[in-house]
């Protein structure tokens, strides 16, 4: 195993929760504590990506990666910089790679429903889908249609609605700073 990577070991149930994290918030510390609990996981791996191929060009990384680990409380929680270690542009090659290294660890992938609408565009998402079970997490504004399309397998986890959202930040922040200041 290469240095650095995060311990497990047969029989352990980890989450793989990956996104950009840009920045992360109490949504996604929700999401990520929903599945936790719910889906009794022995740890939870924060997966921030190098860069998510369907989104604009990110924060820097480091950044990114410093507003998870505040984020992500307790000891079951780690954040990881796996994908870019592993050098993985794609969840279906991180997968990959983390079954090959951690032979018999359960991996379960954890995703807010808000990230149902735009699966399909996934690379190898048919892959993916199969490749381990998926918990989705309730998100606002996601619709019944939406919730409906999850595949046959997959766990929808209803639990409260959290209201914070990266795209929301992203556009206060910008918003803050594109507003003049008064002399």
């Amino acid at each position: 195993m290469k240095r650095g990577l995060p311990l497990a070991y047969p029989g352990m149930r980890i989450g793989l929760f990956g996104g950009s994290f840009d920045p992360a918030h109490e949504g996604h510390a929700h999401v990520a504590e929903t599945a936790l609990k719910r889906l009794g996981l022995d740890k939870v791996w924060w997966l921030v990506s190098p860069q998510n191929p369907l989104k604009p060009q990110s924060s820097p990384y480091e950044h990114r990666l410093a507003s998870a680990r505040a984020q992500a409380r307790g000891a079951k929680m780690e954040v990881t910089d796996l994908e870019q270690q592993l050098g993985c542009a794609y969840t279906y090659q991180t997968l990959r790679a983390l079954k090959r290294l951690y032979p018999g660890v359960r991996f379960i992938l954890i995703m807010g429903a808000d990230n149902l609408k735009h699966f399909r565009k996934w690379r190898r998402w048919r892959e993916l889908a199969g490749a381990v079970p998926v918990a989705v997490v309730a998100r606002p504004g996601v619709s019944a249609r939406e919730r409906l399309s999850a595949r046959p397998g997959w766990t929808f986890l209803n639990a409260r609605h959290h209201p914070h959202a990266s795209t929301a930040i992203r556009a206060r922040k910008r918003a803050a700073v594109a507003k003049p200041r008064r002399k």
